[in-house]
């Protein structure tokens, strides 16, 4: 397997319930700032190896029997996962080599526009799977940073603008 299947694979198989296709891990992979993810030798790695996965957020999120007793006086139905701390998405865990391969859709907003993203901060000597990734990722979020939703701009500041005006200008040349 390549190193960004393998890599994508390990995001989707550790966080089903956050990436459930190529383009969401690539997103967190090179997109999101702050995700742990650092160059080495080529390679995009996670800094810590951490190997913790959803399941631990989501069994110390579940509900206690009490709380389900409030959601209950209230009338709420609390969702099985809520109850039993199980992922909701854990038949997709199974599939997570599959799944890095397969592009899908973004499903929500990209990551604001930052030059220290790890996309803008990838080596020159960068190992192609990952150079041909970069490209595949920014014809994603090019378009969705040159015309951010109400959502976005409703947010903005000036600081999200001089950064955008800055990455989409780093942008343009990765996709020339």
């Amino acid at each position: 397997m390549d190193p960004v299947s393998a890599t994508l694979a390990d995001l989707i198989g550790r966080y089903p319930c956050a990436y459930s296709n190529r383009t969401q891990a690539l997103h967190q992979a090179l997109i999101v700032l702050g995700n742990g993810m650092v160059w080495r030798h080529g390679l995009l790695v996670d800094r810590a190896g951490d190997p913790r996965d959803c399941r631990d957020i989501h069994q110390r999120s579940r509900l206690t029997a009490a709380e389900t007793k409030l959601y209950a006086a209230a009338g709420i139905t609390p969702s099985t996962e809520q109850i039993t701390g199980a992922c909701p998405a854990e038949p997709v865990r199974a599939r997570a080599a599959e799944l890095a391969h397969e592009p899908g859709p973004l499903d929500r907003e990209p990551y604001p526009p930052s030059l220290q993203i790890p996309l803008f901060l990838m080596p020159a000597d960068a190992d192609p799977h990952w150079q041909h990734a970069a490209r595949e990722i920014a014809a994603v979020v090019a378009p969705l940073w040159q015309q951010p939703s109400v959502a976005v701009l409703a947010t903005e500041n000036e600081y999200t603008a001089h950064q955008r005006t800055a990455a989409l200008e780093r942008i343009a040349a990765l996709l020339t």
